[in-house]
């Protein structure tokens, strides 16, 4: 029904629905009014089926896993919200975009969408600001210390360790204020089997030989590495670090260097994996935005030579068929 607001009493359901690696626009349109009255003429609301998948394909277009995957879907009977669940199954990476651009599913329930992992983004980006802190700081004094004046690496120092500060933070405070998603990140990550090793060797053949890539879905074994890796990094570099930080007057220096040792390498470890993850995620998703649209452009913009001839080979083709239906 129109006007109906289906959270108050389906709240624990449509949490569950976003919290399942699995397209969501679809049951969210269903749980919604229809399309919105801004995109209908008057008297639309007595329209048999105006509530129905108008197959505008916003969410197929805009879905990563496709953009990925599928890259373009221009069959028209395929650009659903149906149909999206059959491209992506359970490789849903629970980014919510399919929900915001869909024009059928009600306001309200793209904001709870918007806000159900909103704690978890800022985290993120919280993270990920400590760490571009951490790191040009960390190779400035690494290499470059003995360039600068005292009090210049003493204000690059600062900012180090202001940036490990707020890096340390990220899993403490993703505890404190999202404490569910916390816990089932965690145990997704940790949840190891025969599995992860399949994966990690369809990987390694995807690689070397063509062949079809490993489940590239939420928390697949890659991603669970990159996690690891993370958490990892950030105990060690924090232990080192505040060992250095706070006792470096009073240690020996065979075991301050050794300190240092750890430090730097496994500072290279995060930084390598950073740059591939920073690849991987964004790099590779506009290089093939911008294949896509070169393609269509290619499409679009044919040359009229070519559009003439492809159009008049057409026209010839149904003209033939036309007669042999008339012969017969």
């Amino acid at each position: 029904m129109p006007g109906l607001n289906p959270l108050p009493q389906n709240r624990s359901l449509i949490t569950s629905i976003l919290d399942t690696a699995w397209s969501p626009v679809a049951k969210f349109r269903l749980l919604s009014g229809g399309v919105s009255p801004n995109h209908l003429l008057e008297g639309a609301d007595n329209i048999v089926g105006q509530r129905e998948c108008i197959a505008c394909g916003n969410c197929v277009d805009n879905c990563p896993v496709v953009l990925r995957d599928e890259q373009r879907i221009d069959l028209q009977a395929h650009r659903t919200s149906l149909h999206l669940e059959e491209i992506v199954e359970d490789n849903c990476l629970r980014c919510y975009t399919c929900i915001r651009v869909c024009p059928q599913v009600d306001p309200h329930l793209k904001l709870f969408a918007a806000k159900h992992r909103f704690p978890e983004k800022i985290i993120h980006w919280w993270m990920a600001f400590g760490y571009l802190i951490l790191a040009p700081t960390g190779i400035a004094i690494n290499h470059f210390s003995h360039m600068w004046t005292e009090q210049f690496v003493t204000w690059v120092s600062f900012f180090h360790k202001l940036g490990a500060i707020v890096w340390l933070l990220s899993p403490i405070l993703f505890f404190i204020f999202d404490r569910k998603h916390f816990n089932r990140t965690m145990s997704a990550v940790f949840s190891l089997g025969k599995k992860d090793w399949e994966w990690w060797k369809q990987a390694f053949r995807g690689v070397f030989k063509k062949g079809e890539w490993p489940f590239q879905g939420e928390y697949n074994s890659g991603q669970k590495y990159w996690y690891m890796v993370v958490l990892g990094t950030m105990l060690i570099l924090g232990v080192t670090g505040i060992v250095r930080w706070i006792w470096e007057p009073t240690m020996a220096v065979n075991t301050l260097n050794t300190f240092i040792l750890i430090h730097i390498i496994f500072a290279y470890v995060i930084d390598i994996n950073f740059a591939y993850h920073f690849g991987r995620k964004i790099l590779s998703r506009a290089l093939i935005r911008y294949r896509n649209y070169r393609h269509i452009s290619e499409l679009v913009f044919l040359d009229d030579d070519n559009q003439n001839e492809k159009l008049a080979k057409g026209a010839q083709a149904v003209t033939a068929q036309s007669s042999q239906k008339v012969s017969m």
